[in-house]
């Protein structure tokens, strides 16, 4: 993903988070009526972390999005975005609730003129990230998220509003897995020497004991980023 100092850099890095994998538009003959088992494996995860590697489609010769995912405790979630040079570009610590998975902290990572890695605090003024009850199309998710950033004296706003669309299946491996599919709108602000706003579309997949594998966000006519699970 790019991450040069810039306000596209910023922006591409907030539109996130195996084997070759494809979509089928099929819905399931009977969907879930709770999702929380499209979220990630947290059972399931190894001392070392699970490690979930995006590849550019939008860009083949881009860099690919890296995460690696902990549990931390009981319902406890912590994820370590990595940049080209395996350097941490953002840590997320998440808590499953009763209806869903919230973001209760998010650090940003940046190096100062002289290299030095530092980091920034984000205020979370809404922490919703992923429905275990989404609802319908009317029904909308929001993370809404707020930081100063000082290598670019920037103030930033990012909203992230999520919608239900459709129960789909994703195939991997040659098997079809049940599958959930979200649309996404967003609103990024930054302020200087006055406001600065942008808006874009985009979606979301997330299968079944897998979690997120496929994400695109069209940031204009001639701009859109593509990622999916490898």
């Amino acid at each position: 993903m790019i991450r040069y100092h810039t306000t596209l850099g910023i922006l591409c890095q907030f539109v996130m988070c195996l084997g070759l994998i494809n979509t089928s538009c099929k819905r399931p003959d009977n969907p879930p009526a709770d999702y929380s088992g499209y979220y990630l494996p947290l059972d399931a995860f190894p001392a070392e972390g699970l490690v979930y590697t995006y590849r550019n489609l939008s860009d083949t010769t881009g860099t690919p999005e890296v995460w690696r995912h902990f549990k931390r405790g009981e319902g406890l979630i912590e994820s370590i975005n990595y940049g080209p040079e395996q350097e941490i570009v953002q840590r997320q610590f998440e808590r499953i609730a009763s209806n869903g998975v919230m973001t209760d902290s998010l650090l940003l990572y940046f190096a100062d003129t002289n290299r030095v890695r530092k980091q920034i605090k984000v205020k979370i003024l809404s922490p919703n990230k992923f429905p275990f009850q989404p609802g319908d199309s009317t029904t909308v998710w929001l993370t809404h998220l707020e930081w100063n950033q000082p290598q670019d004296s920037l103030h930033i706003v990012l909203q992230r509003r999520r919608r239900f669309k459709e129960n789909t299946t994703w195939l991997s491996h040659g098997k079809s897995v049940p599958a959930v599919r979200f649309t996404t709108e967003d609103t990024f602000e930054t302020e200087r020497d006055g406001w600065t706003t942008s808006t874009w579309t985009g979606e979301e997949i997330y299968a079944k004991g897998i979690g997120l594998v496929y994400y695109k966000r069209n940031i204009s006519e001639q701009l859109s980023i593509e990622f999916e699970l490898e």
